[in-house]
């Protein structure tokens, strides 16, 4: 969640809980009050997407590492060993069984695993006789079809992330447009008490960014002042 957006959604929050800890019966404030709960609630479901994308993706990113460390350290070298020897049994497997290359992008990766699996399942009972198990080949078929479902996945779950961040980003723009209302009807209220004006005022508030101090000014000893050492700074 970006930060500005978190800041203002925490905002929100302690206006909420000030104005349930000091309620208005006026219709109208009660119908602002409402709709920034209404936003909130929204607010909430969407960092829960937000986050749930996240971890999706992030995952799925995982697996389909480990997915592909499997395959080409282990499976398809057996594989291209295995179709190498049967060239020379069926001359036209030659070129069907290659390593893809080691750091190409995980689409062409998938297709070249997804070619060599469903060529292999052609000859597979001379590819068992050269050295390529019906177990490992079996194996390399799960793991070409999970890799393409973890693909899905990480993709899935940027979209919901990205999604969400978007939309979060507009519920909280709303929620400072319905804070600015209440700013409006509470000072009114409040403008005999100056303990709950003060009061709410510092709820309302959106705190930060944050930035840090500038650096301070170093005596020189001659009742002046020096500027601080370092490259901008040259000696006398």
């Amino acid at each position: 969640m970006q930060a500005a957006v978190r800041r203002k959604l925490a905002m929100a929050v302690r206006v909420r809980d000030f104005n349930r800890a000091h309620p208005s019966d006026d219709p109208t404030f009660m119908k602002v009050v409402t709709a920034l709960e209404e936003r909130l609630a929204r607010a909430d479901a969407l960092a829960i997407q937000q986050r749930d994308g996240t971890l999706e993706q992030h995952g799925s990113i995982v697996r389909r590492q480990e997915l592909r460390r499997l395959m080409r350290s282990e499976l398809l070298p057996q594989l291209v060993r295995a179709g190498e020897r049967a060239v020379a049994q069926r001359p036209e497997l030659a070129g069907f069984f290659r390593m893809p290359a080691p750091n190409c992008p995980n689409k062409v990766f998938l297709t070249a695993a997804q070619a060599m699996y469903a060529r292999a399942l052609e000859v597979k009972d001379l590819l068992a006789e050269l050295g390529m198990s019906s177990a490992m080949l079996d194996e390399l078929g799960k793991c070409v079809a999970e890799f393409e479902k973890v693909t899905e996945a990480a993709h899935e779950g940027r979209r919901d992330h990205v999604g969400a961040s978007a939309d979060l980003k507009t519920v909280a723009d709303e929620i400072v447009g319905l804070v600015a209302l209440l700013d409006g009807l509470n000072r009114y209220r409040f403008r005999y008490d100056s303990e709950l004006l003060a009061a709410w005022q510092s709820a309302s508030d959106v705190v930060g960014p944050f930035r840090a101090k500038p650096a301070e000014p170093i005596a020189d000893g001659t009742g002046g002042a020096s500027a601080p050492s370092g490259d901008g700074a040259v000696a006398a």
